[in-house]
């Protein structure tokens, strides 16, 4: 089992405001993303927009989001799937 740490700052505070409800959405689609894709779903811009009503630039930042995770995507005719996923990349 690995063990994996995350430089992110712990706080007991609980944050308000709108850049926070900004990360939290954001937390929802790319969760929602990386389901699809475990499930070995085939899924379009269209379905991501159907079901957050986001824009494509949002989808391009999400998918990049994965991409730099690790997630290794093949996109044929605008139909994204995952080909791989390489958990040993490490940040340089």
């Amino acid at each position: 089992m690995t063990t994996q740490y995350f430089a992110v700052p712990a706080s007991i505070t609980p944050r308000h405001g709108i850049q926070h409800e900004i990360g939290q959405a954001r937390i929802v689609r790319i969760a929602w993303l990386a389901m699809r894709l475990v499930r070995r779903d085939v899924f379009r811009f269209e379905d991501y927009r159907a079901r957050f009503g986001a824009s494509v630039r949002t989808f391009r930042r999400d998918i990049a989001a994965l991409r730099d995770a690790g997630v290794y995507l093949d996109a044929e005719d605008g139909a994204y799937r995952m080909v791989c996923f390489r958990p040993e990349r490490e940040a340089a």
